[in-house]
């Protein structure tokens, strides 16, 4: 198996690290251009005061919840082990699920949570945070789909005429050796996602928690205990694989 650049073996820690500075350069950009520097939900709120802001925030919860929904979704036709490897790697080509949709639903979901996240910054950040994040899961997805070109080869290239990468249309017919999901792959494989829904839930329902720091130590726990999860169940099944 050839490896993965580093950039995509530092996938996660990338994603994050695109949210946070897109968070300080939309304050740097909203104070030198003397534009407010509160988030975006609370001036869509106008002088509707904290009600209206709430209202906001619970609906924009409902995108990181159905985010982790589709993730684990997707997952749950993986591993845990396969969605967090360091490499880009499949030991089989899955047309079944979310893959009848599109090529990539966990990178779609990934998408998903960006209108969340566009709401707690200064408006300014927002186009920053979604050209980059996209460009960036545009080229993950693109290198994913050269390691399966190789991979499968003709199979893999008559799959991706037929579905785009990233954004669903109307469903194939799933393969006829297709896997059952295995859900608890799926959870294990989606503990961060777990995270940022969970997330949304507390903060639409207490505001006030966006002004404290320590939120991004809440997400990077998360991320930390996502790796620690996948990290555990791959030794494991490498354990239990056969030997030859």
């Amino acid at each position: 198996m050839t490896s993965s650049p580093l950039w995509y073996r530092m996938r996660g820690l990338m994603m994050f690290a695109i949210v946070f500075l897109s968070f300080y350069l939309a304050y740097g950009i909203s104070i030198a251009s003397g534009q407010s520097t509160l988030p975006a939900a609370w001036q869509l709120a106008g002088g509707e005061g904290i009600e209206r802001f709430r209202l906001i925030l619970a609906i924009g919860a409902i995108f990181p919840i159905a985010a982790f929904l589709l993730r684990c979704w997707g997952a749950a036709y993986l591993r845990a082990s396969t969605v967090w490897a360091a490499d880009a790697t499949a030991s089989r080509l899955v047309v079944a699920g979310p893959f009848r949709y599109l090529r990539n639903p966990l990178y779609f979901g990934n998408l998903l949570f960006l209108p969340w996240i566009a709401l707690l910054m200064p408006p300014l950040g927002i186009p920053i945070l979604i050209i980059a994040m996209l460009l960036f899961i545009v080229a993950l997805s693109n290198h994913e789909s050269a390691v399966l070109h190789d991979r499968f080869g003709a199979e893999y290239d008559a799959y991706a005429a037929k579905l785009p990468a990233l954004f669903p249309r109307a469903p194939i017919p799933a393969a006829s050796d297709a896997p059952s999901p295995q859900w608890g792959e799926g959870l294990r494989s989606e503990v961060l996602a777990l995270v940022f829904a969970l997330l949304a839930i507390a903060i639409a329902a207490a505001p006030r928690l966006l002004a404290n720091h320590w939120l991004w130590g809440v997400v990077l726990l998360g991320y930390l205990l996502q790796r620690v999860v996948a990290r555990r169940y791959s030794e494991k099944r490498d354990a239990n694989a056969p030997r030859e």
